[in-house]
Formats: C-alpha cells, sequence, structure tokens
C-alpha cells in the first residue's frame, strides 16, 4: 500500500539518523578513528552509510516487521460500548426498574398532594370524616414513599459515580494516533520494547559493523608523501634525460677550452 510504503521510509529515516548518530559517537568508532592512520572524518563516514541505507535497513526487517505488526494491532478501534442512559440506569440495569426508580418519587409526590388536598378540604367542610382521615393518612404514606424513593435515588447515584471514578480504563486504551505518524507507546509496553529491539538491531548489526569494517578497509597513504607531488625515481627513464646529466669531458666546447697556466 502506499501509505503503509511511505510510513515505512518515513519511520526507516529516522530511526536510521538516530542509530547512525549513536555508532559515530560510539566509544568503538572514536576508538577506531584514533587507532586507523588517515582515517576518514566523521563526515565521510556518514556519506558512506547513507550511501548504503538500504542495505543496513535490511538488517533489521525481521524487527521492523514485528514492531509493524504491534503497531497495526494497537491502531486498530476497539469496539465502543453504548454509554448508558442515566446514573440510575447504570445501577439498577436497563428494563423495568430503571422506570420505576425514576417514575416513584413523582409520582408519590403528586399523589401525596392530591390526598392531602382533598382529605383536609373534606375535613373543613365536615363531609365525610372517616373517608377524609383515611384520604390524609394515604397523602403522609404517599408523601413518605415518594422522599424515601428520591433519597435511595440519590443514595445509588453516588456510589455509582464513585465507582466510575475508581474503575481504569477498559483494556488500557489509549488516544489514537494521527496519520501518519507512530502511535504513543506506553514505556515498558510490548510496542514500546519491539521499537527499542527494532533501533538495537539496526544499530548493533548495521550501521556499526559497516563503520568498523570500513575503517578497517581503508587504504592508509604512504609515509613522507605529500599528496598530488611524487619525485623522479633515480632509475627511472626521466633521471637519465640530458637535463639530468652533466656535460661530458669530450664535448667540444670542453675541448675548445684553454686551460690558463
Amino acid at each position: 500500500m502506499p501509505g503503509t510504503d511511505s510510513l515505512r521510509r518515513s519511520e526507516e529515516t529516522a530511526a536510521f539518523e538516530q542509530a547512525l548518530g549513536q555508532a559515530l559517537a560510539s566509544p568503538e568508532i572514536e576508538e577506531a578513528l584514533r587507532r586507523t592512520p588517515d582515517a576518514p572524518r566523521p563526515e565521510q563516514l556518514r556519506l558512506q552509510a547513507h550511501r548504503e541505507r538500504a542495505a543496513l535497513c535490511a538488517t533489521a526487517s525481521a524487527e521492523y516487521e514485528t514492531y509493524a505488526r504491534l503497531r497495526a494491532e494497537s491502531d486498530a478501534p476497539a469496539p465502543a460500548a453504548e454509554p448508558p442512559d442515566s446514573p440510575t440506569a447504570t445501577a439498577f440495569g436497563g428494563g423495568l426498574l430503571p422506570a420505576l426508580a425514576v417514575l416513584t418519587p413523582s409520582l408519590g409526590a403528586v399523589a401525596a398532594v392530591l390526598f392531602l388536598a382533598i382529605g383536609f378540604g373534606m375535613r373543613l367542610v365536615n363531609a365525610h370524616r372517616q373517608f377524609a382521615d383515611e384520604l390524609v393518612y394515604a397523602g403522609w404514606l404517599a408523601a413518605a414513599i415518594a422522599a424515601a424513593a428520591t433519597v435511595a435515588d440519590l443514595v445509588w447515584v453516588l456510589v455509582t459515580a464513585a465507582r466510575n471514578r475508581s474503575t481504569p480504563p477498559a483494556d488500557g486504551a489509549t488516544p489514537p494516533a494521527a496519520p501518519g505518524s507512530e502511535p504513543p507507546a506506553i514505556p515498558g509496553s510490548e510496542l514500546a520494547q519491539a521499537r527499542a529491539a527494532w533501533h538495537l538491531a539496526l544499530l548493533e548489526r548495521g550501521i556499526l559493523p559497516f563503520l568498523l569494517t570500513h575503517l578497517q578497509e581503508s587504504p592508509p597513504q604512504r609515509p613522507g608523501t605529500r599528496p598530488g607531488y611524487s619525485a623522479p625515481e633515480y632509475g627511472s627513464p626521466e633521471y637519465g634525460r640530458h637535463e639530468y646529466g652533466s656535460p661530458g669531458y669530450d664535448s667540444p666546447e670542453y675541448s675548445t677550452a684553454k686551460s690558463p697556466r
């Protein structure tokens, strides 16, 4: 997939730069640079490593596949649970009980008001005294039931809120990562361990051995010579040319000359 390939390239680039910086600053490379005469500079080693980046990243392909599989599993959305309608519904469950828990206080209050109003009204007009007393008694009973139901609902609401506050998120759910970026790995989790194993394999099996081998195979220069200059050998044809020869004693110029007495 194009998106997966681009994500892998970006992840490999970031991991390669981090591992290369660690390798160049490692004690092994610093010791090899001190022991190797005319060793290449760190910038040259970095350039050589970038030229072989694809081959070096392939040395840790197995660890990257494990990390990519765990990352895909962590990116998969978990099935969301349906939120409860109310704290009372969470406490009592679905069905008839939540409806009774909500309706009982309100119906009890309405019944208490009606019974008390009718009962006290009948007492005022002295009509059906016994029936009026029964209505008043029923009104007070309905008011007591409404008050008890209201107190029970408040207690269940407080208990449910405290229980939900103390319960951790299910399955260690974490916020989803933005598209094209690495998911936030919890330290110590399996995903973080897989990422660390991939970076370590890239460093120890790929970049570090490559740099050490490149330092060992770098050809040393001949001591005592300057770059860009070579003197002619005495046995070379150039040395036998006339520029390097002295005039012979049997030459015409020498024979015509008179020696002073």
